[in-house]
């Protein structure tokens, strides 16, 4: 079974290497999720919540101009599972009412392609079972402090 999420935000949190981007889910039961993404994503995700728009297409606009273009939609994000602190996702693309197209990607990918073409998010329940938090760690910080 899976809930319906919505991106929290995304933060820094302190590492040996100084800060790691982390983007945060909000389950629709309150749980907290973080993911560790990289720099490049983070700003992806970052700049889509802000609505902002690059002067020329990064790899997330691209893709999603490519998906729009095509004629097709993303019916929703998956954030599936999780194995050896790795997480899993899936992009559900239609044509139309022709059978879904189901895509391997990287939680951090799917989640900024799904902010562009305004689709859901959702998250497997052991998922959020094994790793969502009831609040926001304490050492983390607004990504614009450190962007």
């Amino acid at each position: 079974m899976e809930r319906v999420a919505e991106v929290f935000g995304v933060f820094a949190a302190p590492s040996v290497v100084g800060f790691s981007p982390v983007v945060v889910l909000r389950a629709d039961d309150g749980r907290l999720l973080p993911i560790y993404i990289g720099i490049a994503e983070a700003i992806a995700i970052h700049s889509a919540l802000r609505g902002q728009v690059p002067p020329r297409p990064m790899t997330h606009d691209l893709i999603s101009e490519i998906i729009r273009k095509a004629g097709l939609r993303v019916e929703r994000v998956i954030i599936d599972d999780l194995v050896d602190n790795t997480f899993y996702a899936r992009i559900i693309i239609r044509k139309n009412d022709e059978g879904a197209l189901e895509i391997d990607a990287r939680p951090s990918d799917s989640i900024a392609i799904a902010l562009r073409l305004s689709c859901p998010i959702f998250v497997n329940n052991s998922v959020l079972d094994e790793a969502a938090n009831e609040e926001l760690p304490e050492n983390y910080v607004e990504f614009d402090e450190i962007a």
